[in-house]
């Protein structure tokens, strides 16, 4: 792993303990982890949101879990085809976002599928374009 610049394993491993973590927020606070999600005020009080969150929030740590797992066992081709399939995640993010008229932090999840997809589209973690 050490004959890789370090940049190439800085936005796998953020997003992989981003999500591993963040996942986790919706079990002890839900309508705090939809106002960090960037949603309104009036879906983070809204009661059945708050399972719904649950439920994202299991799958989001699932996925930051297995890409540190593969990232532990040096299969980084497995962490960058996980980052382009988050590709879709952040741009549905970005979509909803927009939906709710929080313009900014859907330009910020679209470019975020942008990067994230295309990091792992390229395969910078594993070495990809060297």
């Amino acid at each position: 792993m050490s004959a890789f610049p370090l940049w190439r394993h800085l936005p796998p491993l953020l997003m992989a303990t981003g999500q591993a973590l963040g996942g986790l927020m919706p079990f002890w606070n839900p309508a705090e982890g939809i106002r960090a999600f960037g949603l309104p005020e009036r879906i983070a009080t809204a009661q059945p949101a708050h399972l719904g969150f649950m439920v994202y929030g299991a799958r989001a740590t699932i996925i930051g879990v297995a890409m540190w797992i593969f990232y532990l066992r040096r299969q980084l081709r497995s962490v960058d085809t996980l980052m382009a399939l988050n590709a879709y995640g952040c741009a549905v993010d970005g979509y909803v976002s927009w939906l709710e008229g929080e313009t900014g932090k859907a330009w910020l999840r679209g470019l975020l599928a942008v990067f994230v997809g295309g990091w792992g589209f390229l395969g910078l973690t594993a070495g990809g374009l060297s």
